[in-house]
């Protein structure tokens, strides 16, 4: 896929200090102080596919009939597991964050990865995201729309791909899945400096982004892009060594 626009229109990007990473071992036991993000907070959870925080018959109780029947009509075994163990472990999630029954999360689905939930007392809102790279699944909770990616070289091609065309890769589509794909047309080489980044990007009647590289393993390559300043990131899953 090019990443070149076919027309380009203006986009201004400033380079900030990125937000403190707060990285938290993961467990079945839910991470304590881990509560609702408030405004400005980004949570991120990362866990292998196989990975869940129950045993298989009780995560597969949590799901609605809907879910059930995507992960029926999934094309092949292990991309019907992967499908399940996203669902599980963000309703495992919400349901802590929620202080509620993993099977009472209702997740209002656009019918692809991204949901919101609202929580069943106070109302308040969160956008959730889930994107698949490698062994990896990442979820990603805000307040406010929310777009992840995490790319990996392309298997035959990859001597051709060089890092640093990886993370422009990551960059843009953490921007195109926020944007859900609406046809934005802008000059990428703003999107293209070298480092680990946090930036703001200005895209006039689309409005203003937030956009930050991720750490990740080997070649992988990650970045998500919020509609709001970030305070705080909490990285659920990384290694405590994890440095921004």
């Amino acid at each position: 896929m090019s990443l070149e626009p076919e027309l380009e229109a203006a986009a201004v990007a400033e380079i900030r200090a990125a937000p403190p990473f707060t990285p938290v071992p993961l467990s079945r036991r839910f991470p304590r102080h881990t509560a609702m993000p408030r405004a400005g907070e980004l949570q991120l959870w990362r866990f292998r596919c196989e990975w869940l925080p129950v045993p298989v018959p009780q995560g597969d109780t949590w799901l609605s009939k809907s879910e059930r029947e995507r992960a029926r009509l999934h094309p092949n075994a292990a991309l019907r597991k992967r499908f399940v163990s996203a669902r599980v472990v963000v309703r495992w999630i919400v349901g802590n964050l929620f202080e509620c029954e993993p099977r009472e999360v209702r997740l209002f689905d656009d019918g692809g990865d991204k949901l919101r939930a609202h929580h069943p007392r106070d109302g308040r809102g969160i956008a959730i995201d889930i994107v698949y790279g490698g062994i990896w699944i990442v979820v990603g909770i805000a307040t406010s729309a929310l777009g992840l990616s995490v790319v990996m070289p392309t298997p035959g091609i990859a001597p051709g791909e060089t890092p640093q065309r990886l993370r422009r890769r990551a960059r843009h589509d953490s921007l195109r899945s926020a944007l859900r794909d609406a046809p934005v047309e802008f000059d990428h080489t703003v999107l293209a400096f070298d480092g680990p980044a946090c930036f703001t990007l200005d895209l006039a009647q689309y409005g203003e982004w937030h956009m930050l590289d991720l750490p990740m393993n080997g070649q992988l390559r990650a970045a998500v892009a919020v509609a709001q300043p970030l305070s705080e990131v909490s990285l659920i899953g990384w290694p405590k060594k994890t440095m921004q």
